[in-house]
């Protein structure tokens, strides 16, 4: 009787998760001394001298009971960068799926525009009566997959990723310029004989 190709991949799948059941999560440590190591390439653009690249550094800790969760994603370490006109989330990501272990994820959002954001409140609000201010598809510029040893290539390309949306044509940004006409006020001021 022959297997059939569902049932096979089945099998691979339930038999790779009990393989990799024992491998560990995440070492948050050293993917944080990474990502330090790159971000310490940069000055700090804060005035205060109290905080660092250290201190915008969110991390989630590993819990005792996700070793046991079968499948989702965590996120583990993100912070956010800020340019003139926008801000970034970079996030590094975790699957608790067992025959994903030491495969991470690191990604990339970009805020919404505030003109942007206050159309589609409105939008949202006019048809649905509600409003999600929530990272959505279209604000992903970069996502990539990496293992420990490899991240700091991977936020390199995350920044040329950055980069790249902040550049400008500078032709068309000087033609696009807002101007203004000034038209003369006519005032009525009294003679100082008066």
């Amino acid at each position: 009787m022959p297997i059939s190709e569902e049932v096979k991949k089945k099998v691979a799948k339930e038999l790779g998760r009990e393989l990799n059941k024992d491998k560990p999560l995440m070492d948050i440590d050293a993917i944080r001394d990474e990502v330090l190591g790159w971000l310490e390439q940069m000055r700090y653009p804060g005035k205060n001298k109290r905080e660092n690249w250290e201190s915008c550094l969110v991390i989630t800790p590993l819990l005792p009971e996700e070793r046991k969760v079968k499948s989702g994603l965590r996120i583990r370490i993100r912070f956010r960068l800020f340019t003139e006109k926008n801000q970034y989330l970079i996030s590094i990501m975790e699957s608790l799926d067992p025959t994903s272990r030491g495969n991470y994820i690191l990604a990339a959002h970009v805020n919404w525009q505030e003109k942007e954001r206050q159309l589609q409140k409105q939008v949202e609000q006019a048809y649905k009566g509600q409003f999600d201010d929530i990272l959505k598809a279209r604000h992903t510029l970069w996502i990539q997959t990496f293992r420990q040893g490899e991240l700091f290539e991977g936020l390199n390309s995350c920044a040329v990723a950055i980069l790249d949306n902040e550049l400008v044509d500078k032709s068309q940004s000087q033609s696009e310029a807002a101007v203004f006409k000034v038209h003369p006020i006519i005032t009525n001021f009294p003679d100082r004989d008066e």
